[in-house]
């Protein structure tokens, strides 16, 4: 995933990439916490948007939820970019297709 979406309309838009790692994937599927963490980038973008809607709305019990997720134990720091900038992605990703 690389789409680059922003958190907030004063925010600093977020690249979703560079929480596609191996290593995250394997944290997101082996969290097996109440609230489940959102470690991967796909879970932290869904995760994200609906954090952005439960704030629209004003839904505590939501905003609450979806903070935990995002700041569950089970999260990792996003992988740092490669020389280059872009972010390092796993070898599943710089396969390309036939």
């Amino acid at each position: 995933m690389t789409a680059i979406a922003s958190a907030g309309s004063d925010d600093e838009p977020i690249d979703w990439s560079r929480f596609d790692s191996d290593a995250h994937r394997a944290a997101q599927n082996s969290c097996r916490h109440f609230i489940r963490c959102a470690v991967d980038g796909t879970t932290r973008s869904a995760v994200s948007q609906m954090l952005g809607y439960a704030r629209t709305v004003g839904d505590g019990n939501a905003i609450a939820v979806t903070l935990a997720q995002l700041t569950g134990p089970c999260t990792l720091a996003p992988a740092p970019p490669d020389a280059n900038g872009s972010p390092r992605l796993s070898d599943a990703k710089r396969q390309t297709p036939l």
